[in-house]
């Protein structure tokens, strides 16, 4: 709720306090707690979030390593998994371009692809995967001139426009 106060307010000081209260939580909350991967991956949010007002990498780096361990603990098939893999493809994408490291740019089109397989046609999160990764590619054609990721960045742009709500 502080993340989403923030995102409302913008008053840092309540990013401060979710990522405080997630450690927090998290210390206290067992590895094998049902839980636990859920509560990595929240921290891991609100640090990418505060990695965006801080532009401190070490943010960025803890954030990814809390998904990436969230992952982990959280088999195939389970409902969380596609939101998990969007959020990580999501931090990689961010860090390469700070870092300009092409292979965070590879693994975030993949862990976005592999997310969009969990969320078939009818899933309510289904066209902020496509744009997600729409961007992804878009941002790897930028790099590399490929005509293909810009190819299918436009169809996936277009797939999501189609399933985005009037108003959104």
């Amino acid at each position: 709720m502080l993340r989403r106060r923030f995102w409302e307010d913008g008053d840092r000081k309540d990013i401060e306090e979710g990522i405080q209260l997630g450690r927090d939580v998290l210390a206290l909350s067992p590895p094998g707690h049902p839980n636990h991967a859920r509560l990595l991956s929240n921290l891991g949010v609100d640090l990418s979030t505060w990695f965006d007002q801080s532009g401190d990498r070490d943010d960025l780096d803890q954030a990814i390593q809390l998904h990436q361990d969230a992952l982990v603990l959280t088999p195939p098939g389970h409902p969380d998994r596609g939101t998990l893999l969007s959020n990580l493809a999501t931090c990689l994408s961010t860090r390469f371009n700070q870092s300009g490291d092409r292979d965070d740019l590879d693994q975030a089109i993949q862990l976005g692809q592999d997310a969009l397989v969990l969320r078939p046609p009818g899933h309510p999160d289904r066209d902020t995967l496509l744009s997600n990764l729409a961007t992804h590619l878009s941002t790897r054609f930028d790099q590399s001139g490929d005509r293909d990721d810009l190819d299918q960045a436009i169809q996936l742009d277009q797939d999501a426009l189609v399933l985005t709500p009037p108003g959104h």
